[in-house]
């Protein structure tokens, strides 16, 4: 028998146990991201002879999942583990380290099956393909019709559907040439014409994600036949084809962002849809919600209610809601928005009616401090503040947009001494933290600066307002901007 062989970067990973127990070896982590439901399926799954034949392997799971979910307990050595499956044999990491791979391998097959158990278009799919191999020409042919009769009745004509459609088109095709019947084919114009659709909208949907991103970085792209493929398509209406003519004109406001008749005809045709998935919906709407942020950034002010409908309509048709949850980023840019166009009791509705899709761990820090946002904007500072004192965030941008809220509440209601304490710890954390990235940094610090030359000309301060305003209007990056113009317009 061949003595088994490991890659070199596998040998000498192993080569020395993980300091500290269990924690960092792959299969430990990979049955840590276990649900429990998840761990249950899989202890099956492994007791299963079709599947695993190695009972140390079996042995192995039974003894690492005590320490479940964790593995936390510093006193579970790879000695141990060994003793447990090997008894008194003198300790080999290389023999455990073969039960682990065993193991790790298993578990990475159980999650690909787990995938594949959900997915009714690749079961069918190779299903179809074994009977072609195996010429049960009759059954091929009920579990095709049966496959396309599925697709007829599809809700949806999304991205996926055509990728079953075509999936389905080469596999009937397939199986007439291989039975040398391809005078009576009737799939191959079926074939080609669902590779264009396929072709068309995914190559549309990347370019529009390729532009997207050079609008956010500075990075260049070479995007082959986009011009062929646009003039196209102004020549050849795909109306039919929704997936085709959204990613379009997805793709014209990007081109030309200065032409607003692109986005208002995207927004006609989104109105007219109602056979796109909720995940497709989810990535057409991102692009949407996009070209708002820029048109807002450029000074365009109108986009705030476009972009505040556009949450509005995300939410009642739950496409903001992925698993039964709202991210707290999206419950705190909602609530920014609305607030920026004075819907205060709207803002008051939604927090109460949409905290319970928060991550419980989150759920009362968030609603705290986006509470306190909305009682600022009504100029109820004393209730903000009360709100704000007792929220607690790790979450760096939460951490950083509470204390810029925190300096704004102190300046407003002109307590001074707590003031200048804020703006010192504020700038030591700016320029400790490792987590803030080098712009979030710059543009609070200039916020701190600002706030801070401010309070000292309400504290009797001979300081240049006329410098502060100079600075401010010719550097933009600066955090809450608008509220400090707007206490720089009050002094004057």
């Amino acid at each position: 028998m061949n003595k088994r062989k490991d890659p070199p970067e596998v040998h000498e990973r192993w080569k020395v146990p993980p300091p500290g127990g269990l924690r960092g070896a792959k299969c430990i982590e990979l049955l840590r991201s276990l649900s429990p439901w998840e761990l249950k399926s899989f202890e099956k799954y492994v007791a299963s002879p079709f599947f695993n034949a190695n009972g140390k392997v079996a042995q192995l799971l039974e003894v690492l999942i005590q320490y479940y979910p964790g593995f936390e307990n510093r006193e579970i050595t790879f000695e141990k583990i060994f003793k447990k499956l090997f008894g008194n044999e003198k300790f080999k990491h290389q023999k455990l380290r073969y039960s682990m791979t065993d193991l790790t391998f298993l578990l990475e097959n159980f999650l690909a099956y787990k995938v594949f158990e959900v997915k009714f278009f690749y079961q069918k799919k190779f299903l179809l393909q074994k009977l072609k191999e195996k010429n049960h020409d009759k059954y091929f042919q009920q579990h095709l019709t049966s496959g396309y009769r599925q697709q007829d009745d599809s809700a949806h004509r999304d991205l996926k559907f055509y990728k079953r459609q075509l999936g389905y088109d080469e596999l009937s095709y397939e199986f007439t040439s291989l039975k040398d019947n391809r005078a009576i084919d009737t799939s191959l114009q079926s074939l080609s014409d669902n590779l264009d659709i396929y072709y068309l909208s995914n190559k549309l949907k990347y370019c529009c994600e390729i532009l997207n991103r050079q609008n956010i970085v500075q990075v260049e792209y070479k995007i082959p036949f986009l011009d062929f493929i646009i003039a196209y398509l102004n020549k050849n209406s795909f109306e039919e084809v929704p997936v085709i003519s959204v990613y379009f004109q997805i793709l014209l406001t990007l081109k030309e962002p200065g032409n607003e008749k692109h986005f208002h005809k995207l927004k006609s045709l989104l109105n007219k849809q109602t056979n796109f998935s909720v995940h497709e919906l989810r990535d057409i709407y991102g692009f949407v919600q996009n070209y708002c942020i820029r048109k807002i950034n450029t000074g365009d002010t109108k986009y705030l209610r476009e972009l505040f409908e556009i949450y509005k309509l995300m939410l009642e048709k739950e496409i903001i809601i992925e698993n039964k949850e709202l991210g707290h980023s999206h419950f705190k840019n909602i609530v920014a928005i609305a607030l920026r166009l004075d819907e205060f009791q709207w803002t008051e509705n939604f927090i109460s009616t949409y905290a319970a899709y928060l991550d419980k761990d989150l759920r009362k820090n968030s609603v705290n401090y986006n509470l306190a946002r909305l009682h600022f904007a009504k100029k109820d500072f004393r209730k903000a503040l009360k709100l704000l004192t007792i929220v607690e965030f790790t979450d760096v941008y939460y951490h950083l947009d509470s204390k810029s809220l925190l300096l704004k509440i102190y300046y407003e209601i002109e307590e001074i001494e707590p003031l200048f304490s804020l703006i010192s710890t504020f700038i030591v954390y700016l320029r400790r933290s490792k987590l803030i990235s080098e712009y979030q940094r710059r543009i609070y610090s200039n916020l701190v600066k600002h706030v801070k030359r401010l309070a000292k000309i309400k504290s009797g301060s001979n300081y240049s307002l006329e410098k502060i305003k100079n600075s401010v209007a010719t550097d933009s990056q600066i955090a809450d901007i608008g509220w400090l113009k707007s206490k720089i317009e009050e002094l004057e």
